[in-house]
């Protein structure tokens, strides 16, 4: 039986002195009623009678008569030494079908009754562009995710208590809705130093990661109906944002430089908005060429749209130079930039940022503030020692170096089992690699395939907005050992034979 027990006031049942109607009976109907609808669950201990008493104001017989006659009807079960409780799910009396509380709960689902119980047309809206994804656990090979046992969390915790000593009333008072000033103040200073920005700590807002920081650039910046360019494939999520927030979606292939800007230009409107991932684009793992960045930048400016840039893991590259970020280039100042710490520390971490024009910092800050005030002050706090002592650059390059080995197994491992001929997109960056297949292939028949192996593997055609999708499979190796991830590559040898005919050379 559980122990579970019902304190404090009594589910705010008030005795009726004026009634006819018995105290004892009173209690026993509330009592029974809130069992009927689930206030009081199966097991539930109940208070002492005396606890009962004192609060309801009555005499203590009142409330054993009470419990005897719930007793007597099958409700309440009474065991010496351990208290009452409300009898288990086997033991409760089978309701009656036409009772009060399922006639109401019928008429409530019914909307020709109350009408103002639907969803508003931005509701209907935010619903339907969530996207069905897989449900998925993390386990070979499931993108996208970093391998939190190599979170350095007996530093975070020295922090944490080192840190949350300053944490006063002053400081909770005192933090701006844009986030912690020191935080934001070494955010600025990282982003000077590693992507080539010219921002001012001022410009950072703190958000509780990517999607909130797309959800606020879409409230604060489009209006409904506004047309919004956006990868193709691309990233779900942002498209869910946009059409959430009543944008006009406008898909622009994406090649091996990038966003095909000029392809936009010739096909769609102009703009309010224009959502890249230049440094890895996803889910393809292409870098933005040098004359595609330089062509958006002047369409931004002749046009007066605005560039939403998505640096979302723009650390982990494993060949070659990182180029700047786009908004490092953009000296009109039409570049919101947007980066997490998701990946680089821990997807549950729940910290993000906006960098926004000068002008726009105060409005943002002031958008940011009806969102939800702030994120948690003191995972903030922690973060700021964390990247003032040194430690975020140092993780990031560990962990570099470890994903760049887990690549390189995983790849030699898919080659020993679907052939050397193999061809892969986004190597040179990223936490995932995309195997390109026939157009004749079925890339969710494939992933749902692995799935009954034990496997995690991404399809490729839900991440584009229009019917013109191409096949393939994203594979993540970022969050598995070397042990994971040969013992992921045997359970996927079994599918050798359906995949390799279906393998674009």
């Amino acid at each position: 039986m559980s122990k579970t027990a019902v304190t404090g006031s009594l589910l705010s049942f008030e005795i009726d002195r004026a009634s006819t109607k018995p105290l004892y009976h009173q209690l026993i109907e509330h009592l029974r009623g809130a069992i009927a609808i689930g206030r009081l669950r199966p097991g539930t201990k109940l208070p002492s009678s005396r606890v009962i008493a004192d609060e309801l104001g009555v005499s203590r017989i009142t409330v054993v008569q009470a419990f005897d006659a719930l007793q007597m009807e099958g409700l309440f079960v009474t065991r010496v030494g351990a208290g009452t409780f409300v009898a288990s799910q086997e033991a409760l009396p089978a309701s009656d079908s036409s009772t009060t509380g399922q006639t109401t709960g019928s008429k409530l689902g019914r909307n020709d009754i109350y009408p103002f119980r639907s969803l508003s047309r931005r509701g209907k809206r935010l619903v339907a562009s969530v996207h069905a994804e897989f449900e998925e656990r993390p386990r070979s090979f499931m993108p996208d995710i970093p391998d939190v046992r190599e979170f350095p969390i007996k530093t975070w915790l020295r922090l944490l208590g080192e840190t949350s000593g300053r944490l006063t009333g002053e400081v909770l008072v005192d933090t701006s809705n844009a986030g912690y000033e020191p935080l934001r103040r070494a955010l600025a200073q990282h982003l000077v130093a590693s992507r080539g920005m010219q921002c001012d700590w001022r410009q950072v807002i703190i958000t509780t990661g990517s999607q909130q920081s797309l959800n606020l650039v879409c409230q604060m910046l489009i209006d409904p109906g506004d047309s919004v360019w956006i990868e193709e494939p691309g990233y779900v999520g942002t498209r869910s944002v946009v059409r959430g927030n009543g944008g006009a979606i406008c898909p622009v292939p994406v090649d091996a430089e990038g966003l095909c800007v000029d392809e936009a230009i010739a096909t769609h409107p102009v703009p309010r908005l224009v959502f890249v991932t230049p440094a890895r684009q996803y889910p393809t793992g292409a870098t933005m060429s040098e004359s595609r960045r330089e062509s958006l930048i002047h369409f931004a400016h002749a046009s007066g749209a605005w560039i939403v840039e998505d640096d979302y893991d723009n650390e982990f590259r494993y060949t070659g130079h990182t180029p700047l970020a786009l908004h490092a280039s953009d000296r009109g100042a039409r570049t919101i930039h947007i980066g997490t710490f998701s990946k680089i520390l821990l997807p549950s971490l729940r910290l993000g940022y906006i960098v926004v024009p000068p002008d726009l910092s105060e409005e943002f800050a002031k958008g940011r503030a009806i969102v939800d005030r702030h994120a948690s002050l003191i995972e903030q706090m922690v973060l700021s020692e964390f990247m003032n002592r040194g430690l975020l650059s140092s993780h990031i390059r560990r962990m570099r170096n470890l994903y760049r080995a887990r690549q390189g197994q995983l790849v030699s491992g898919l080659r020993d089992v679907l052939g050397s001929d193999l061809t892969f997109t986004g190597t040179e960056t990223g936490l995932h690699v995309t195997l390109k297949l026939a157009d004749r292939a079925d890339d969710i028949a494939l992933a749902r395939q692995a799935a009954h192996n034990g496997l995690v593997i991404r399809p490729l055609s839900p991440y584009f907005a229009t019917r013109q999708t191409q096949q393939g499979l994203m594979l993540g190796f970022a969050a598995f050992n070397q042990q994971e991830i040969v013992e992921g590559l045997t359970r996927l040898q079994p599918l050798a034979p359906l995949m390799r005919p279906l393998i674009r050379s």
